[in-house]
């Protein structure tokens, strides 16, 4: 999906002016919350979703940084990612800003992006996995689409205490959904409400 941004406006000639636009490559896992934010904060960069087997392959997260990357420098486009910066494929993603000369937030994965460091390492304490709506669906494709299986999902998850749904309130989940994924994992499941005013103070910074 691409949100378009107008790139012209008129000047005092009466003639049009071409801005430089931004293109903001982002991962899908965001792509509820992103989308609710930039609509509440009358922003509209072009935006450049990764597929979502970029968690479950390195290989796969280079090709799709290296395509918006490539994507955005033949529009003549600011570059900003909406990444981990722990996330990582064979390169490690500041290298990928690095070198065209994006800009990133501080956050180390898409947790710390929605809520913040402090909150997240508070949270997590005791075994405690925080993910979102999205990370559940994306399980759950990634197990349809055999690129993980029920015995990746147990493996994977099986060794926390608690599993905590971050319920940021533009995508809920089904109690169906829910249990569903308890009966995969077998882990405790709790739900927390948050705000995205983090998240939004986030966006505001990285696209300015």
């Amino acid at each position: 999906m691409q949100i378009q941004i107008n790139t012209t406006k008129p000047s005092s000639t009466g003639t049009s002016i071409k801005h430089k636009a931004t293109c903001l490559i982002a991962c899908p896992i965001f792509s509820k919350e992103l989308e609710s934010v930039l609509r509440e904060l009358n922003l509209s960069p072009q935006v450049n979703y990764m597929h979502y087997t970029i968690h479950n392959s390195p290989l796969k997260m280079d090709e799709e940084l290296q395509n918006g990357v490539d994507q955005a420098l033949k529009s003549g486009d600011d570059i900003r990612f909406l990444v981990g910066r722990h996330c990582r494929g064979k390169r490690n993603v500041e290298e990928v800003v690095e070198d065209c000369r994006g800009k990133i937030p501080q956050g180390r994965n898409c947790i710390d992006m929605l809520i913040g460091r402090e909150l997240t390492n508070e949270l997590q304490k005791n075994r405690t996995s925080i993910m979102t709506p999205a990370w559940i669906k994306m399980i759950n494709q990634s197990i349809r689409e055999g690129h993980w299986s029920e015995t990746d999902a147990r493996l994977n998850l099986g060794w926390y205490n608690k599993i905590l749904i971050l319920d940021t309130g533009v995508e809920p989940l089904s109690d169906e959904l829910i249990m569903e994924f308890y009966d995969l994992t077998q882990v405790e499941i709790e739900i927390l409400p948050v705000d995205l005013e983090h998240f939004k103070n986030l966006l505001q910074d990285l696209l300015q």
